[in-house]
C-alpha cells in the first residue's frame, strides 16, 4: 500500500476505489472543494450536516458543492431563486458560465492565502515523542472528530510531533492541541491476511493528542 489515502470512513461500505480519485472528473471535483474551503469555516462539520440518505446516495464531489450552496444561502451571499435559475441554465447548457464578480485583484489575494498559510501551528507542548508507544483511546466522541473507529484501542508508535492545530468543529481563534502522525501496523488492526498472503505493512495516521494515550 503506497502513497496517502483518506484513512477515515466506516466498515461495511465495500472495497475504495482508489483508482476512480484520478478520474477525467478530477478537476472539476478540485474546484468545488476549494469553493468549499474559501466558503465555509470549517468544512468537515457542513459535511456532516448534510441529510444522511441524501450524502450516501451523492458523488462524493457532489457533497463539497452542496456544503457550498447551503452555506451561501444561509449567510445570504446567494439566494435560492439564483441557484434554482442556474440548475435550469445547466441543465441546457453544461458548459455556460456565471459572470465573474470577482476582481483580479480578489483572485490573486486569494492564492497567496491559499499557498502561504500554514497547515498546523507552532507545538503547545504535547505529552509525546517521536518513538513513543501509545494507545488510542475508547471513545464514543459527539460532534465532529477526526479519529477513526477502528484504531480506538490499538496501540502505534509516534512517528513525529506535526505542530498544533484548533479542534475539529471548532471556532478557528479556539485553543490549540498538539497533533501527531502515529505509526500503525496493519495486523494489529486487521490482523494477518491469510487468503491472499499480503505482506504487513504500516498505517500512518494523523491523531489529536486527546485522542492517545501512553502505554
Amino acid at each position: 500500500m503506497d502513497g496517502i489515502h483518506d484513512m477515515g470512513g466506516m466498515h461495511g461500505f465495500g472495497a475504495v476505489n482508489v483508482d476512480a480519485v484520478e478520474s477525467s472528473h478530477s478537476l472539476l471535483g478540485t474546484r468545488a472543494q476549494v469553493m468549499a474551503m474559501l466558503s465555509l469555516d470549517g468544512v468537515r462539520p457542513v459535511l456532516e450536516e448534510q441529510d444522511p440518505a441524501a450524502y450516501l446516495q451523492s458523488h462524493y464531489h457532489e457533497r463539497w458543492l452542496t456544503c457550498t450552496e447551503d452555506r451561501l444561502v444561509d449567510t445570504g451571499t446567494v439566494s435560492d431563486q439564483q441557484l434554482e435559475r442556474w440548475r435550469e441554465i445547466f441543465e441546457h447548457d453544461a458548459t455556460a458560465m456565471p459572470p465573474k464578480t470577482v476582481a483580479e485583484q480578489g483572485v490573486e489575494g486569494l492564492i497567496a492565502h491559499l499557498t502561504t498559510t500554514p497547515l498546523l501551528h507552532d507545538s503547545v507542548g504535547g505529552p509525546f515523542s517521536a518513538g513513543e508507544r501509545v494507545r488510542v483511546r475508547r471513545m464514543a466522541p459527539i460532534g465532529h472528530h477526526r479519529c477513526p473507529r477502528y484504531i480506538r484501542g490499538v496501540v502505534g508508535v509516534i512517528e513525529r510531533e506535526l505542530g498544533s492545530d484548533v479542534l475539529p468543529g471548532r471556532p478557528q481563534d479556539s485553543e490549540r492541541e498538539d497533533v501527531f502522525t502515529v505509526r500503525f501496523d496493519s495486523v494489529d488492526l486487521w490482523g494477518e491476511r491469510t487468503s491472499d498472503g499480503e505482506p504487513a505493512y504500516d498505517v500512518f495516521i494523523d491523531l489529536y493528542e486527546r485522542y492517545l494515550e501512553p502505554v
